[in-house]
């Protein structure tokens, strides 16, 4: 996993983003125990509230789910497989926003650019 810590992405955003693209490559299984957070800190050189808060973010969005005094899972329903093609889209997203950060736009730069080509492309398909 590798970490950019001169990123504009918050560290526990690029762990979850490193770890749902995993996820959807089927690096790990679903029903698979994901490392533990104080393991995955180590092993990654970061604070394991950093981890913390990268395995919450992919348990609100469905791809994990932590057990109680266990650990944390990648969950095993047939939601993830009706989702894929949104999960590479947002994929997709995640990298075209980086791309505008690292470009040196703000977060609303790229927001309002990406709302003007929604407004683009909707009005090509009604012609």
């Amino acid at each position: 996993m590798f970490i950019d810590p001169k990123s504009p992405i918050p560290i526990f955003r690029q762990i979850a983003d490193q770890l749902r693209q995993a996820v959807d490559a089927g690096v790990h299984k679903p029903g698979e125990m994901l490392p533990s957070q104080r393991v995955l800190a180590i092993e990654i050189k970061v604070n394991p509230n950093t981890i913390q808060r990268a395995y919450e973010a992919l348990e609100r969005e469905g791809i994990v789910e932590t057990r109680r005094g266990v650990g944390v899972f990648v969950v095993q329903s047939n939601r993830r497989k009706l989702s894929e093609a949104e999960t590479r889209l947002c994929n997709q997203y995640a990298t075209a926003i980086r791309q505008a950060l690292k470009a040196g736009l703000t977060p609303d730069a790229a927001r309002a650019m990406f709302e003007q080509s929604l407004r683009q492309v909707l009005a090509g398909v009604d012609k």
